[in-house]
């Protein structure tokens, strides 16, 4: 039988929190039996769909939900559907049927991500200037062939001078224009997403894989009622832009055991044990030669996630902060830290995805990396 070892993959200790490259999130036995049971039996993919999507509706409060393969997969399925409103004919000929069509975002909100919005053919309209953004200019923008407009939360976003989600709400439903959200990182607390739904955006996606800690390939999408119908007319799977989207069976069920764990869970009791590794390993720091360790409350969007904070005196320590991080990324068993802060000269360990002992691993090969000790 294959496994990480017969396969020559070594082990990572995950400090860097839920992320794609580093496989999402670590899958509870719970969420590993129903995913196994469901592979065993042969069902109707639409009714499962309707079920799965129902499901999703009820726990998030809008008119319908869907289980997609990924929250960028999301973002495809939701342009998609701005653009075409089911069109049979457009739907078959995407992404040229959308030649001419238009995004609008924020001009600090591009990200790699976007990329999945782009697929369906669209063009992104860039509006503003970091840190220099006004609903005055969001609203000039809208012409007779803007589809949506698209807001993103997201770690190396820079929220400064942006118009809020708010703002933007009250514009779409003021000019008739579809709001896409991606929330991929959004969705704790999970009453965030509870929020958005409330606040009556048309289409929101976000990730399965990551705080959820459903199947990683997953995410999920919910909104308006026949905007989500048609995301489900391309995500069945059919021959169409949707086809390369196909999910499982058994990521379906996988994903919504996962959310029926993750909304009954303990918050609180969650927190604490973050509270319990965080000040763990900063007790343990804090005697590094030029650095100053410090436990922070929130992440960079701004989930209470409280996380260890090493901010180096590059030039005192006689190395840089994305230099220690590839000495940990070498060590053995790799070590992975959080890289949004790097070029600021800033470490940071997110207690999230550590698994029990990694703490003292962790600790071991900071100590073992650092210069002067």
């Amino acid at each position: 039988m294959a496994s990480y070892e017969s396969l020559g993959v070594g082990r990572v200790v995950n400090a860097a929190g839920n992320a794609s490259n580093l496989g999402s999130a670590s899958m509870g036995q719970e969420v590993l039996r129903a995913m196994c049971d469901a592979a065993t039996w042969y069902v109707d993919m639409d009714e499962l769909h309707q079920r799965a999507g129902d499901y999703i509706a009820r726990i998030t409060g809008a008119e319908a939900g869907l289980v997609t393969s990924g929250a960028a997969a999301g973002l495809l399925l939701a342009t998609a559907a701005c653009v075409t409103r089911g069109d049979a004919s457009m739907l078959a000929e995407l992404p040229a049927s959308a030649a001419g069509r238009e995004v609008i975002i924020q001009k600090p909100h591009r990200n790699g991500y976007d990329h999945a919005v782009r697929t369906a053919g669209v063009t992104l309209l860039e509006v503003g200037q970091a840190g220099r953004v006004s609903p005055e200019q969001i609203e000039a923008a809208i012409h007779a062939d803007t589809v949506a407009i698209l807001f993103v939360f997201g770690e190396t976003i820079d929220r400064r001078g942006e118009v809020s989600l708010k703002d933007i709400v009250d514009i779409g439903k003021r000019r008739g224009v579809p709001i896409i959200l991606d929330a991929s990182v959004a969705n704790y607390p999970f009453d965030r997403l509870q929020e958005f739904a409330a606040l009556g955006i048309d289409l929101i996606t976000t990730s399965g894989g990551k705080h959820i800690f459903g199947p990683p390939g997953t995410g999920f999408l919910f909104g308006r009622q026949d905007l989500m119908d048609v995301c489900r007319l391309m995500a069945n799977p059919i021959h169409g832009i949707g086809r390369p989207l196909k999910i499982g069976k058994e990521e379906i069920v996988g994903l919504v055991t996962a959310l029926e764990i993750y909304v009954e869970r303990d918050v609180e009791a969650e927190h604490r044990g973050w509270e319990t590794s965080v000040r763990t390993m900063a007790e343990a720091l804090a005697d590094l030669p030029h650095a100053t360790v410090t436990i922070t409350a929130a992440d960079e969007v701004d989930r209470p996630v409280p996380r260890v904070r090493l901010a180096i005196d590059e030039q005192g320590l006689g190395t840089s902060a994305a230099d220690i991080a590839e000495v940990l990324q070498k060590a053995e068993p790799s070590v992975r830290v959080t890289r949004f802060s790097l070029d600021e000269g800033v470490l940071i360990l997110n207690p999230v995805c550590l698994l029990p002992g990694d703490e003292a691993l962790v600790v071991q090969a900071l100590r073992e990396a650092w210069p002067q000790l």
